[in-house]
């Protein structure tokens, strides 16, 4: 099964990018292969070429920056640019990080309306990290805590579960 990670950051190193790495290391481990798209890089870029691959994937993570108590104008530009109903029938998880431990639940709310409103099903655990929630060396992020990744494992478990399920014909 296939996972696409959106990364709503344009700084690879940065502690969005980090989260979106954690879950899709959770993925990884439980049996998912994860794609990352950076909604800065030249994969966003080509709406047709997106679409495709949510098309082919199994399951959908939004992770964004908290700005001003919002997701990033990056990734909602790349939001903007697919159809109405890109998400359709498609498990989708969301994640945001900010600059607190509860700043990032705002808008993972604003992002499970968003993918709610493209159609998707989005799964019930939500991730909201900050900078104590990672460990660092030099002040990169270089992996999550114990908290942090057991909440990527929960996300992880859903989406496969759901994604699952979705892919096995009615009646089976």
């Amino acid at each position: 099964m296939r996972a696409l990670v959106f990364i709503g950051s344009e700084r690879v190193n940065s502690y969005t990018a980090a989260l979106g790495r954690a879950i899709g290391d959770a993925l990884g481990s439980a049996g998912m292969a994860p794609e990352t798209v950076h909604a800065g890089g030249p994969e966003a870029a080509d709406p047709a070429g997106l679409l495709d691959r949510i098309a082919r994937a199994d399951a959908v993570v939004l992770v964004s920056p908290v700005y001003h108590g919002g997701y990033s104008a990056l990734l909602k530009a790349v939001l903007d640019r697919l159809p109405g109903d890109a998400f359709a029938d498609k498990p989708v998880a969301v994640a945001a990080n900010g600059s607190g431990p509860r700043t990032g639940n705002v808008v993972c709310d604003q992002l499970r309306t968003v993918a709610r409103a493209m159609g998707a099903w989005v799964v019930p655990t939500q991730t909201a990290g900050c900078p104590d929630d990672f460990r660092t060396v030099g002040g990169t992020p270089v992996g999550p805590g114990a908290e942090l990744a057991e909440r990527c494992e929960l996300i992880a478990g859903q989406l496969l579960r759901l994604g699952t399920a979705f892919r096995t014909p009615a009646g089976v």
